[in-house]
């Protein structure tokens, strides 16, 4: 793993069981050969996607009937994290035993798929003139890589892509986040979704609603 790569994220919690009951280990800690069963088990019997799909639903309903509540889409906003948010990368944790540094070389290693219910749910927003904004806590400076990554797993269309200042070193990343979705915001405009794997995706208020995904992996400040 390079230098760049070592950087990109914070350190990862691990996860120790399924996303239904999650339970963290420190940061120090390794995952066991049964936590590795456990993740591997809920992802590939359709655990996952099946409680993705639940999630992105009623995400899906919630936009609909705001869309027809308003006669101006285009000042609502619905914000996306992007890691197992928009793209997936248990394919690439998989093969680092879901190690706790592994995350931040998962950033920037290919391939990045697509979670196709939320991808659905971004074609969906931009279809109805909802703006669509991504909120990372990726560093600033791997803009192009993350656009990249994005086009490449089929997200289209017109969106907005707020990375974290390369010089914001909190430890949460929620003064970020909620800050970005402050600035979203501005002119009238209104989120009315924030949707992400992470609590700290959605702490920190200026959102009507917020939608958890599970992930067992990890979990971030």
């Amino acid at each position: 793993m390079s230098t760049t790569a070592r950087t990109l994220a914070t350190v990862a919690l691990l996860a120790l069981g399924l996303a239904s009951a999650p339970s963290s280990a420190t940061a120090d800690e390794a995952p066991t050969a049964e936590q590795i069963t456990q993740i591997e088990q809920y992802y590939e019997s359709g655990a996952w996607a099946r409680d993705t799909a639940r999630v992105t639903a009623r995400a899906t309903r919630f936009l609909t009937t705001r869309v027809r509540a308003t006669r101006a889409p285009r000042r609502l906003v619905a914000v996306f994290d992007i890691d197992d948010t928009a793209l997936s990368t248990y394919d690439c944790m998989k093969a680092g035993a879901f190690a706790d540094g592994r995350r931040s070389a998962c950033v920037v290693l290919d391939p990045h798929p697509a979670i196709e219910p939320v991808r659905a749910l971004v074609k969906l927003a931009q279809r109805k003139g909802v703006a669509v904004a991504f909120v990372t806590g990726r560093p600033e400076y791997i803009r192009s890589v993350t656009l990249s990554q994005l086009r490449r797993a089929g997200f289209g269309g017109r969106f907005e892509l707020l990375l974290r200042p390369a010089d914001d070193h909190r430890e949460s990343v929620v003064p970020f986040k909620a800050g970005a979705r402050k600035s979203l915001q501005r002119g009238g405009r209104r989120v009315i979704f924030s949707i992400g794997d992470q609590q700290s995706d959605l702490d920190g208020g200026f959102a009507l609603r917020t939608f958890k995904l599970p992930n067992p992996m990890y979990a971030l400040p």
